[in-house]
């Protein structure tokens, strides 16, 4: 089973984990559980897939398309961090400069 995918389905239907827990009438905490444990009862996947109106198939597959999206999302973050550090690097040698300018003085 994808676990993965709920939590893309959630995060693509705009669905808070507080209220689908509520709508599947399980706990935030037992649903972690769950896909941190990677097991699930048959009754809450039932729930699941009734709440979100895909069939139970559709948690197992191979997992690729989940995949892609999360590496995808991965990407994105790390491209951002790539220019947070090009831009401490610039500031860094900007006060390195400004040192040495103050330490001949």
């Amino acid at each position: 089973m994808n676990y993965h995918k709920i939590k893309i389905e959630l995060e693509r239907r705009k669905i808070t984990i507080k209220a689908f827990c509520q709508q599947i009438g399980t706990t935030e905490q037992s649903l972690h559980q769950m896909i941190r444990n990677q097991s699930m009862k048959v009754d809450v996947l039932e729930r699941i897939s009734v709440a979100l109106k895909v069939p139970i198939g559709y948690w197992f597959d191979d997992g690729s398309s989940a995949e892609k999206e999360v590496s995808a999302k991965q990407k994105d973050k790390n491209a951002g961090n790539a220019v947070t550090a090009e831009r401490i690097d610039a500031v860094t040698g900007d006060l390195n400069s400004l040192l040495k300018a103050l330490s001949k003085k």
